[in-house]
């Protein structure tokens, strides 16, 4: 059994997004604890700093690719979260940007879809995704589980109108 960490943190954005200082900071903070052996033990941890669309796909492939199923693999993102105008989610890279009548385009983020296909087709089956953006709980409405398998999903955003 591998553990094996992909961290992809998106701070600065080419467009009028905001910075998010932070997410470079959450990953170098979460490298720490995985490859820490009291703590994570993982056998690799990979960050990825203000990626673009490609290299961002290339990545994620690369960390589900040739896994055994009883390997753990985690994928963490910390960055924007932006939906389309059918509500599907966007994992932002430095490159994204909005049209100016504020449609994102889509060559410019990686959707959603792509890391479910990614993670749908891996032998792996221990899989942990870990995100820091907005709409995240959009990323479980894309998941199935496959014959009796169960699919656990812990969404811990949590809306205004609770408070």
């Amino acid at each position: 059994m591998v553990k094996i960490a992909l961290l992809v943190g998106v701070s600065h954005y080419d467009s009028d997004l905001v910075p998010l200082p932070c997410a470079v900071k959450d990953v170098e903070a979460l490298k720490a604890v995985l490859e820490d052996s009291e703590r994570g033990a993982f056998d690799s941890v990979k960050t990825l700093i203000d990626p673009d669309r490609q290299s961002m796909e290339q990545e994620i492939e690369s960390l589900l690719a040739d896994r055994e199923k009883d390997d753990l693999a985690l994928l963490f993102f910390s960055g924007h979260g932006i939906k389309d105008d059918r509500g599907r989610l966007y994992f932002a890279t430095h490159i994204t940007r909005k049209t100016e009548s504020g449609e994102l385009v889509k060559s410019t983020a990686v959707p959603a879809s792509f890391v479910l296909d990614i993670m749908s087709n891996s032998r792996c089956k221990r899989q942990v995704v870990i995100l820091d953006c907005c709409f995240s709980g959009a990323f479980a409405e894309g998941m199935t589980a496959k014959a009796d398998r169960s699919t656990f999903v812990l969404n811990s955003a949590v809306k205004d109108e609770q408070f």
